[in-house]
This record gives structure tokens, sequence and C-alpha cells, in this order.
């Protein structure tokens, strides 16, 4: 024990005890200047009611700014190693796609504080009892916000009961993000951690407070408010008190978090590790997991009408509108990019520039599968008519999938079966430094990286959607055009073309960037010529998405795949929702 505490103690050096890491890099000042741009950007889309909003965005950007520059300290050796910068972005990244999307008592301002007290919280350069005292102070302003809205409500929670909702998912996401890298070493950076931790605590706290709700009538009378409600719902945001929950969406997050719950059981499978205690100690994880997500839907009343949601899920898929052709479209479009990536994986000569191109064809095939499923639904029945169902069929497909690919990487890790041991050497030709860890996450990354935007446009699922013409309609696609074809036109240009590059230190070319400029804007045009082929090009907020998330790519060593859509995203509502920056649009 004193030998391996001996070797934990030193893990983490702080920049002042070593004076070469006192500055921060070029490349460091780059990516916290386009984070300071976009944060510009959602400070000036948002006035009067929001300037609460407003001024924690920015006096979290100075902060992380403060963290990063002056006292940070160094990643603990769990974490990925050779990563240096990301507080800004990752602290502000979550912020921006929520305010963003904020206007009344909805789930994204409840998301906005609870992101914004858990990042600061996690700062690593500031005194605890600073950081500390900033997430209590988010926290209660976060309750006083979001009691505001509730005015005109009746019966609304009072300002109390919605901090301690608050501060409990904060407290719970802040665990996560200190334990993940301990779970899934050398696979996070800090900042990766914090934001897959607090995206995984929403989904989890969404979950919990709607069984709440739906089951509050089996519940007896708490007397948690003055007036009015009585019941346990007293306590709950107005988002989930008079939120629409439809199944499809409790299916979606009911699969992420059983897919979440795999991965946390994989690292424990791996031969190097396994024990028959770990092994049964994963089994019963995973099966407590699966087994509370079924007893919160029970609970909640969901799938009614259904023996659960396996018969569900069979009553939906079957009954979707031309499921036929978008399974025939799937079909071809996979059985061809798996016939030539076979042919292609089985060569010998697979490496280096190959190895990049290669998975970066993944990015093109997610283009070329999903950018038509991802359309809103009036776009959809103009361009398709009844060509393909409608997004929802689609966010729910990701959602799948994920499951898919978390149970896949469990026997992967544990390779104690033939497919295992199949996936394993498959995997084995094309996985980089960032999937040296416990667990490989590129595949997966991508998944999210291309679901999230879906995900969180929940309104655009139907294929009854209002009709939206503004910017913010191309939002569900920004995962499909960041990373399908910008991330992936930087990287093959930058391999081949790059000559020049960024800064000192970076291994990202100006050809590369310009390259994933070009492919950004041009992803976006299109799509917006789709969406909306009878309305003026807002040039302006095109070329202002683009740019940033292509200047954010070539300037971040966080994991891009999981960042770039939320910036995109972001910078498209933003503009969207404020008639201050319509200028931008056309300029």
């Amino acid at each position: 024990r004193e030998s391996h505490v001996d070797q934990v103690e030193p893990r983490i050096r702080s920049r002042r005890d070593d004076p070469g890491l006192t500055m921060m890099s070029t490349r460091a000042w780059l990516e916290t200047a386009v984070v300071a741009a976009t944060t510009a950007v959602a400070a000036w889309s948002l006035h009067g009611e929001y300037d609460a909003e407003k001024h924690a965005m920015l006096l979290l950007l100075g902060a992380a700014i403060y963290s990063e520059y002056v006292g940070a300290d160094r990643d603990p050796t769990e974490t990925r190693q050779g990563i240096t910068g990301g507080a800004p972005l990752g602290a502000l990244a979550l912020p921006w796609l929520f305010v963003s999307r904020v206007g009344g008592p909805n789930f994204h301002l409840f998301a906005f504080w609870v992101s914004v007290a858990t990042n600061v919280a996690l700062l690593p350069g500031l005194p605890r009892i600073v950081s500390g005292g900033a997430a209590v102070a988010a926290v209660s302003a976060g309750a006083r916000e979001l009691n505001y809205v509730n005015v005109g409500h009746e019966p609304y929670p009072t300002e109390w009961t919605i901090a301690a909702t608050v501060a409990l998912h904060v407290i719970t996401a802040v665990s996560f993000a200190l334990d993940a890298p301990g779970w899934f070493l050398n696979v996070f950076t800090r900042w990766e951690a914090a934001l897959a931790s607090t995206a995984v605590t929403l989904c989890l706290g969404d979950v919990a407070m709607w069984t709440a709700h739906a089951s509050a009538g089996r519940l007896p009378d708490l007397h948690l408010t003055e007036d009015k409600w009585a019941h346990v719902t007293s306590w709950m945001p107005l988002h989930v008190a008079f939120g629409r929950y439809d199944d499809a969406q409790l299916a979606m997050e009911t699969c992420a978090l059983i897919a979440c719950a795999l991965t946390v059981a994989a690292p424990a499978l791996a031969p190097e590790v396994r024990t028959r205690s770990s092994t049964a100690a994963a089994a019963v994880f995973v099966a407590a997991s699966t087994w509370g997500a079924t007893v919160a839907l029970r609970l909640g009343k969901a799938f009614r009408g259904y023996d659960g949601i396996a018969h569900w899920f069979v009553d939906y898929v079957t009954g979707a509108e031309d499921l036929a052709n978008l399974a025939a479209y799937w079909a071809l479009v996979f059985g061809f990019a798996a016939f030539a990536i076979r042919g292609i994986a089985s060569s010998s000569s697979v490496s280096g520039a190959k190895v990049t191109a290669l998975r970066k064809s993944y990015h093109l095939l997610a283009v070329v599968a999903f950018a038509p499923a991802s359309l809103p639904g009036y776009a959809a029945r103009r361009v398709m008519g009844h060509g393909l169902p409608h997004p929802e069929m689609l966010a729910l497909a990701y959602a799948v999938a994920l499951l898919v690919f978390a149970a896949a990487e469990c026997a992967r890790t544990s390779k104690a079966w033939a497919p295992g041991r199949w996936i394993d050497s498959f995997f084995s030709r094309f996985v980089d430094s960032r999937d040296g860890g416990a667990v490989v996450i590129s595949h997966t990354s991508l998944l999210v990286g291309v679901a999230a935007p879906l995900w969180l446009n929940h309104e655009k699922w139907s294929a009854s959607a209002e009709l939206d013409h503004s910017v913010g309609a191309l939002a569900p696609l920004a995962g499909i055009v960041s990373l399908g074809l910008g991330d992936a036109a930087a990287s093959v240009v930058g391999v081949y073309f790059g000559k020049t590059s960024l800064c000192a230190g970076s291994r990202k070319t100006v050809e590369g960037t310009v390259a994933g400029a070009v492919a950004n804007v041009l992803g976006l045009l299109f799509a917006w010529r789709v969406v909306n082929h009878h309305r003026e090009t807002p040039w302006g907020t095109l070329l202002m998405a683009g740019v940033g998330t292509a200047a954010l790519e070539a300037t971040t060593e966080q994991l891009d795949n999981a960042f770039l859509p939320l910036h995109m995203a972001a910078l498209l509502q933003l503009v969207s929702r404020n008639a201050d920056l319509e200028d931008i649009q056309y300029a």
C-alpha cells in the first residue's frame, strides 16, 4: 500500500511547480479566443429577462481562463495524457447549447444552470472554497431564475425546492466527473469526462423526475408547498410538471442509460483485470440498471397498452410510415460500406495516412446514411414526399445503435467469445492515440456527436412539426455537417496536402482548416437550400457557424466528435433566437 501511495501522490503536478508549464501554448490561446468569441455571440443574443444567464456565462468564461492560465493543475494520470488546454471550452460547451434554446420554463433553462454550476465546481485552478462558493451561487441564481419564469403558472414549486433539485443534479454530475477517469483509464480528458457526466446526469434526472411525476397519484400527500400542490410534483421544475413526454423520447433515454451502464461495465471484463468477482459485479450492475429503468417506466405508466418496452418497440417499428423505404436505403448504404471497408481493412498496407482517410470515411458514411432522415418533418415531406419516416424514427434508431455499440464493446473487451475477438481484431486496425485506454470510444463518440443535435431538438422530430424558416432549423444537422463533412475534409486534406502548420507545436495545418471551413459552409448551404429553398440565404450566419466550427476543430485537442456538433448547433440557434442578430444572417 505504501508503494501504491508513493506512485499516486505525485500524479498531479501544478504548473506553478514547473516554470516550463506556466505559459499557455499558442494553440491553447487560439482555442480560448474561439471560445471567447462564441461566448460573446451568446451574450449578445441574451437580453432583458435573461441578463442573469448572460452574466453567468461571462463570469464562467473569466474563471475558466484564470483556471487554465494561472493556476490549473495538470490532469491526473487516469485521464488521457498529452492534452493541454480545454478548460474554457469544456466549461462553456453545454451552457452555449442550452442558453441558445432558453425561453420560458423549459428543460434547457434548467439544464443551463445545472451545467454552469457543475463546471464551475470542477474548475481545477480555483481554490476549493471559491469554486464551491461559486457553484452554490450558481445554484441559487438558477433557482431564482427558474422560479421567476414560473410566475403565472399555477401551481408552481417554490425557490428552495427548485434549488434542491438543481443541487442534487450538480452533486451527481460532479461525482461522476471526478470518478469517470478512474473508471475509464486513459480514455477521457478532464473536460470530456465533465461533458459526458453532465449529459448522463441530466438524462438520468429527467427519467427519474418524470417517473416521480407520472406516479405521483400513487404517493401520499407530502405538503411540500404552501398552497395548491401537495404531491411530490411540488418540487419539480415546470418542464417536468407540464412537459410532454412521449414514448419515443422515454425509449431513447432508457436505451442511452442502459448503454452507459454497459460501457461502465466493459473495462472490468478485460482479461488482464477480469476476475470472477469483477465479472459478477459487472453483470449485477448492468442487470440492476436495466431493471431500474424498466421499473421506472412501469411506475411512470409508460407504454400504456403494451406489455413493456419491447412490445411497444415492435409495434412502433412495424407501424412506422414508409419504414421499408428507410430500411432498404440503409441496407444498401451499409452493405456497400461494409463490403468496401472489409476489403480495405484486410489489406496489410493500411497504415498512417490511409488509416486517417479510412477513419474519416465513416464520417462520410454518416452523412450519406443519416442526412436524408434528419431533415425537419415539413422539409422531408416536401423533398421526398412519403419517401422516408420522420426524424423521430432516426432519433430512436440512434439510441438503439448506441445500445448495440455498448454491448459490442463489452464483447470486445472481454474477448471471451469469437465475436468479441473478431471485433477487437477489426478495431485494432483503425484505433489512434485517443483509443489507447480501457475502452474504444471513436465509433461511439461519432454516433453520439451526430445524434445529440437531433436528440436535443425534440420539437422537430414530428412529421407535423411547425414550419421553421430560421437557421435554427438546421441545428439537428449540426453533427452530420460538422463531423461528416467539416472534420473529415480537414483531416484528409491536412494529411495529404497540408504543408503550413497552424501554429508552433500544432499538428493541424492551414490547408486542412480552410478545407474544413469550406466543407462546413457548403454543407450548411446545401441544407438551407433543401429546408428553405424559397428564402434568401443567410450568408452571414452560415459563414459564422461554418468558419467558427472549423476554427475550433483546428485549435482544440479535446474530442472533436463531442464538442464540434455542440458548437455548431449553438451558433445556429443563438443567431436564430434573437432579432438583434438578424443583420448578421444576411450580411
